[in-house]
């Protein structure tokens, strides 16, 4: 079995215990184990911890990590570590708010439209076309899933899919087809072909998924007394009756029966014991959108796309249906490819699409000096953000900030979903943040405690440390501001706003596992391109000064934009009265919490320095995070004075890596030197 992810992290037993505060919140259980709520005490993110009953499979067990650890897809679950304890085996994963389909089905009354079963559906659909086309390193290697089911269908808040459990996952290596001796599944779910021939094939996740729609569109499970759906429906075929009394009522009036009776064609398809005419999940995606489009009222009828469907693919090939269709915003341009091929993990959207995911631009947001913001859904029931831009003259600048943001992968990074290149047109599709920007809470009235606040500050440094790194080729962000960091419904920070980001090193120069970047490499970036350099360095250092002022403006809720003023009051309160007392917000003034305030004060006035010859002083994102998590541990331990000054100590230098110091190689610039002999850049 190969290596899991680096990302994905080995936790022990302790731990696990003190993340799931000693296994006191059970949100679910099976003949695997148990299933507990917890949190990350380092980053407050809601986690749910897999704990197994049987101990003897280990083996089996990490076949599943490195599985699960293989896969980024919005609509599969995310894997964040595991833990091999003497006594047990776990699994930590994002926790999903609303529970499994199965229990939303069949042991809830909440009322569900048939659009949202479809974009359910979709979801799973995407997630299964994903796995068995992922291509892995060497022999063309696949993912099958094997227990596809509404029990191992999760979904969050906006009743998106997310594909959990991959307990019984297979790679299948060079090939689409192997076979076993040892039958594991869910009865009722379970191929008939898996089960009488131990063949192991992506076909059989899609005779799954279409036991999946059938539960879907009748809210039945698929044996319920002495009932099958699958026979049911197959009676009713033969009989030539009509399928309506089979759907569930709540879905099945007169608009909507022409799309039902599509999905119950579809879902037959995939449980058609004819192995080799069953749909490859590409295209049962692909379907399915064609349906949902059709709900909507696209004036394209059912019969006209219907041929469509008809097309296949060789087995593995992804497909990018919409990516040839907006190649009309490049036409005549030389770098077309390049654009494009910069422009990585996003979905590249037609105008027409653009005006199904906005309902033709109904949920208006707000109108800024650049762009129009809306609200949108994906089919899968995504909700998004759509920015479309307004003047001509700006769009060279938000492409380019469009290919940085496309490169990154960062919880605390706004996640670029897609664009719209068509027609002189250029729309953005972001991911949608339920509560705004920091400076809408800082600007209104809602409770903001100051654990909180140390929350969204030390997650957005640790953002901007990311993007200063080698890991992403070291990206200036250049427009930190209150305005362009987004909350999220657990106060989660999302640094947004790209326009102005700068990228130093691109990937054909180096690799992003580079962890050391060499003087005469740096020396080689520069003599290519100053300019460029220039506008890094710029963007480091105007990252850092403005982090101070957010930082400034979460202590005190200052609520403008510019933080001009604010840093000159907090400079004149901390030389007048050597504190910062009288600027912080009297919400989180009690007195054990002064010295943590006082601390952020003077950090965020390291972090202004504005004279020249004292810019030296100036940290950097890496130190300012670190700096940032001492002060939060000491805070939360209680730790003095004497032994915060002690650790802050011993934490800057635990942090000081190979890695080298960007920010302070502005000497090349402007010929003053920040850094200590020991630096790797050799200076004259």
């Amino acid at each position: 079995m190969g290596s899991t992810s680096p990302n994905v992290k080995i936790f022990t037993e302790d731990e696990i215990q003190t993340i799931t505060s000693n296994y006191s919140t059970l949100i679910g259980r099976g003949g695997f184990g148990e299933v507990y709520r917890g949190v990350l005490d380092a980053d407050y993110d809601l986690v749910a911890v897999k704990r197994y009953i049987c101990l003897d499979l280990r083996e089996e067990f990490m076949e599943e990590v490195t599985i699960h650890s293989m896969m980024s897809h919005k609509n599969v679950v995310k894997l964040i570590g595991y833990c091999i304890g003497e006594s047990t085996l776990m699994l930590v994963t994002e926790y999903i708010s609303n529970g499994n389909l199965d229990d939303i089905l069949h042991k809830s009354s909440i009322s569900i439209p048939l659009d949202i079963r479809l974009g359910i559906a979709i979801g799973c659909a995407e997630a299964l076309s994903y796995m068995h086309s992922m291509h892995l390193p060497s022999d063309d290697n696949l993912i099958y899933h094997g227990d596809i089911k509404p029990a191992n269908i999760v979904l969050d808040g906006n009743l998106t899919t997310k594909v959990s459990d991959f307990g019984l996952s297979r790679l299948l290596f060079s090939g689409d087809t192997q076979f076993t001796t040892s039958l594991k599944g869910s009865m009722g779910y379970m191929d008939p072909i898996y089960f009488h021939e131990g063949r192991l094939t992506p076909k059989s996740d899609v005779y799954s998924f279409g036991i999946v729609l059938f539960e879907l569109i009748t809210r039945k499970r698929v044996k319920h007394g002495d009932n099958n759906l699958i026979r049911t429906f197959n009676k009713a075929c033969a009989k030539g009756k009509g399928f309506k009394e089979l759907f569930d009522a709540a879905i099945a009036d007169e608009s909507n029966m022409k799309v039902l009776k599509e999905i119950r064609k579809l879902a037959a398809e995939c449980v058609t014991l004819d192995i080799r005419a069953r749909p490859q999940m590409n295209d049962v995606a692909k379907r399915l959108q064609l349906l949902k489009k059709n709900l909507k009222g696209s004036p394209q009828s059912i019969l006209a796309t219907h041929t469509s469907w008809q097309s296949t693919s060789k087995q593995g090939t992804r497909s990018m249906p919409s990516l040839k269709k907006g190649f009309s915003f490049f036409k005549g341009n030389a770098s077309n490819s390049k654009i494009l091929s910069e422009l990585r993990n996003v979905r590249i959207f037609t105008n027409e699409e653009i005006n199904e995911v906005t309902q033709n631009y109904s949920y208006p947001l707000g109108t800024g000096a650049s762009a129009e913001v809306y609200k949108g859904t994906l089919e899968d029931n995504t909700l998004v953000v759509v920015n479309k831009f307004l003047h001509e003259d700006s769009k060279e600048v938000l492409v380019n900030g469009g290919m940085i943001l496309s490169q990154i992968v960062h919880k605390n990074v706004i996640k670029l979903l897609g664009c719209c290149l068509e027609d002189k047109t250029l729309i953005f599709i972001y991911e949608y943040i339920p509560k705004g920007s920091l400076f809408d809470i800082l600007a209104s009235q809602e409770e903001l405690p100051l654990d909180l606040r140390m929350r969204i500050a030390i997650k957005t440094a640790e953002a901007l440390e990311y993007l200063h790194s080698s890991a992403t080729g070291i990206i200036g962000h250049g427009r930190v501001a209150t305005s362009t960091i987004l909350i999220d419904d657990n106060f989660i920070p999302k640094l947004t706003d790209f326009s102005r980001a700068c990228k130093l090193i691109k990937k054909s120069e180096a690799t992003a596992s580079d962890s050391v970047i060499s003087s005469s490499f740096l020396e080689e970036v520069l003599c290519y391109d100053a300019s460029c350099y220039g506008s890094v360095l710029m963007n480091l250092e105007s990252d850092v000064y403005n982090f101070g002022g957010v930082l400034m403006a979460l202590i005190s809720r200052d609520k403008n934009i510019d933080h001009g003023d604010l840093i000159v009051k907090f400079s004149k309160a901390y030389e007048t009265d050597k504190s910062g007392k009288a600027m912080f917000d009297h919400d989180i003034t009690a007195e054990e919490d002064a010295t943590l305030l006082e601390e952020m004060g003077r950090l965020a006035l390291q972090c202004t320095i504005w004279k020249g010859d004292e810019m030296v002083k100036r940290p950097t994102m890496k130190e300012v995070a670190a700096h940032l998590r001492v002060l939060r541990r000491s805070w939360k331990e209680g730790t003095t004075d004497a032994d915060t000054t002690q650790v802050n100590e011993t934490d800057s230098r635990s942090v000081m890596s190979a890695e080298p110091r960007i920010p302070n190689l502005m000497r090349h610039l402007f010929g003053y030197r920040r850094i200590s002999t020991s630096d790797p850049i050799k200076t004259s």
